[in-house]
């Protein structure tokens, strides 16, 4: 009712100025912000914490450091305060504008400028890259919140973590990951609870790493913290560290919960628990190659760079990983209108057209990574199979990859000459959109000289989880043969089946065979001899003749069917 009250005087003074011939701009009416200055108090050992961790090892307590900044959410809008103390200090007063009348309102630290409040759940970050402190927390990790009135502020714990020290003096990375892929940070929202307690749901990330503030590897003797979300890990959770030349491992495998304001304790030295080997040192850039997004919507996702570990690592990628400062639309800019990087974070926005978009990060102009965008009005449909629910679409429309590789590529790319063996990964990542020619003795876009020389576990083959190079969005993977239960499959399924047939290189360029437009092809994730195997629904002048698992060369470009995980 408040905005009758103020539009229906302006749409007069509009019509009297229009007919003076003189348009005016009607404005709305803003609060008025004032000066407030907010008490953060120091409770007693039974009260709630504020700014202070508090473990079952009686660590001591967290103080404020000089001038923190915390978020004051009031009324629709996110205002910063900063903390008056020169020096760390157990209290601390905090100043800032906002309405005049702060209400009820939520106070947040550290402070986030993306930070919203609406319909009772605060939205935020716990960044799954933080930087380490010889001792204590690195500001700005340990999340803390109090749902206030008036000008006295008692901050509550959101998150849990783990505290652990080392004896090498050259690690360089500690990284926390559940074995269930839990989500433990990144943007998350919360609530409060009985008693004002506030409740985070699970965030975005499954892995947190922690590198050290000073210097370039952690102090030998000194206590770190990881600070993640409160989670339970069903089976149990592994903790990877790095040095450059290697990496080492601790498993964990029974199921452990990490409470809020606990922190968890990692007996010793937690290199001397580690089991180490020496891999040739990988990156790669975010969780999913493949992103859904509706059209019209702006999503943001961290693409710093992680370290492949285990069963990942593969040849041919870079020794060393660069944090992108650039991002570029190769290809679909009528999905996608926009896409940019900053603080390690992609940026993109859809257009209001549905259809797909292969978008690129960079460093100096280098590609590092992409990614396909999918801007789909809703959820992409299922079709329940015998072997579980699949897409209904293939991934991205109509795309094709060639298999093994976790871009997409689309009717009248470029091809290029193989590279080699030893330089086919990092070629596909460096040219994303550009369909790989075989290699001059076998059928395949990664191996030149011999079919000895195949990967056959680029998307994890029969048995293997899903890799870094599957293309699947999240919560979905490339579909084992097993999965489509062929036997089980009849003319019921086949409206779900486009006939896209398949993708090869002709003249310059890479095109469909419009000779296979009687078939409609998928790729599994799976290898039979020297190729690799492909579900194939034939059709032909008289209708529908059925289902078969073949085998393709993998330098052929066939759609995509994900299933889900």
């Amino acid at each position: 009712m408040k905005i009758c009250k103020y539009i229906a005087p302006l749409l007069v003074l509009l019509a009297a100025c229009q007919r003076e011939g003189s348009p005016v701009t009607p404005e709305m009416p803003v609060p008025q912000l004032v000066e407030h200055t907010l008490y953060a108090s120091t409770p007693g050992e039974d009260e709630p914490a504020t700014r202070t961790a508090v473990s079952a090892l009686n660590d001591k307590k967290i103080l404020w450091s000089a001038h923190e900044r915390i978020s004051i959410l009031s009324g629709g809008g996110n205002y910063a305060f900063e903390g008056n103390n020169d020096a760390p200090a157990a209290t601390a007063n905090f100043t800032g504008t906002g309405p005049a009348d702060l209400g009820s309102y939520i106070a947040l630290y550290p402070y986030n400028l993306s930070a919203t409040y609406s319909e009772g759940y605060v939205s935020t970050t716990l960044p799954a890259f933080q930087l380490g402190k010889a001792g204590s927390f690195a500001d700005g990790y340990m999340i803390t919140a109090d749902d206030a009135t008036g000008n006295s502020l008692a901050f509550k714990h959101l998150c849990s973590g783990l505290r652990f020290m080392v004896n090498r003096d050259d690690i360089t990375a500690v990284s926390i990951r559940g074995n269930s892929g839990e989500k433990i940070a990144g943007d998350f929202r919360f609530r409060f609870a009985a008693e004002d307690t506030p409740v985070a749901e699970a965030g975005t990330e499954e892995c947190v790493t922690l590198r050290p503030s000073s210097g370039s590897t952690f102090e030998a003797g000194k206590y770190y913290y990881i600070v993640i979300l409160p989670t339970v890990f069903s089976k149990g959770f592994t903790l990877m560290a790095d040095t450059g030349s290697q990496v080492g491992e601790l498993r964990f495998n029974s199921s452990v919960t990490f409470s809020v304001g606990l922190f968890k304790n990692v007996t010793g030295n937690l290199d001397e628990r580690m089991s180490w080997t020496t891999p040739s040192s990988q990156a790669y850039y975010g969780q999913e190659n493949s992103v859904c997004i509706r059209p019209g919507e702006t999503i943001s996702f961290d693409v710093n760079p992680r370290k492949v570990y285990g069963t990942w690592q593969r040849s041919g990628l870079p020794a060393s990983a660069s944090v992108p400062d650039e991002a570029e639309v190769l290809w679909g800019g009528g999905a996608v209108s926009s896409a940019s990087v900053n603080d390690g974070k992609l940026t993109v926005t859809a257009s209001s057209t549905p259809g797909s978009a292969l978008v690129a990060i960079k460093k100096n102009g280098t590609i590092l990574w992409s990614y396909l965008i999918w801007v789909t009005e809703s959820e992409p449909s299922e079709t329940t199979l015998p072997g579980g629910a699949v897409l209904q679409s293939t991934l991205g429309g109509n795309c094709y990859f060639q298999w093994g590789r976790k871009d997409p590529l689309v009717d009248g790319c470029p091809f290029i000459s193989h590279p080699g063996d030893a330089n086919s990964l990092a070629t596909s990542i460096r040219n994303p959109g550009s369909f790989i020619n075989q290699g001059a003795n076998c059928s395949d876009w990664y191996a030149t000289e011999s079919y000895e020389h195949q990967d056959a576990t680029l998307w994890g083959g029969a048995s293997g989880s899903k890799t870094v190079w599957d293309p699947c969005p999240e919560g979905w993977r490339v579909p084992k043969e097993a999965d489509f239960s062929v036997s089980s499959l009849d003319k019921s399924y086949a409206a779900s089946f486009d006939k896209f047939g398949l993708l090869v290189p002709t003249g310059d360029n890479a095109v469909h065979n419009g000779d296979y437009g009687w078939y409609a092809y998928c790729w599994t994730r799976e290898s039979s001899d020297t190729y690799s195997k492909s579900l194939l629904m034939e059709t032909d002048g008289e209708g529908f003749k059925g289902f078969s698992i073949e085998g393709d060369a993998r330098y052929e470009g066939l759609p995509v069917r994900c299933i889900k995980e």
